[in-house]
């Protein structure tokens, strides 16, 4: 199931950009100013908007039975 699978690469992506922040965060770096961080951001921006998308595709399907 494509939610499983999503929701798993969520938790990791999710973890690597807190592990970013927290890196930016120890060495005061702005996070709006640093790389790695909106860029891993985008990617979570990304996987949520890929599971809503499916959550969305399932509430219709089980509205249409």
């Amino acid at each position: 199931m494509k939610k499983a699978r999503y929701d798993k690469e969520l938790e990791r992506e999710k973890e690597k950009l807190n592990k970013l922040v927290g890196e930016a965060f120890n060495k005061g770096t702005p996070f709006t100013e640093d790389e790695a961080v909106m860029e891993q951001n985008c990617k979570v921006d990304t996987l949520v908007v890929k599971i809503q998308k499916e959550k969305r595709k399932q509430n219709k399907n089980q509205m249409e039975r």
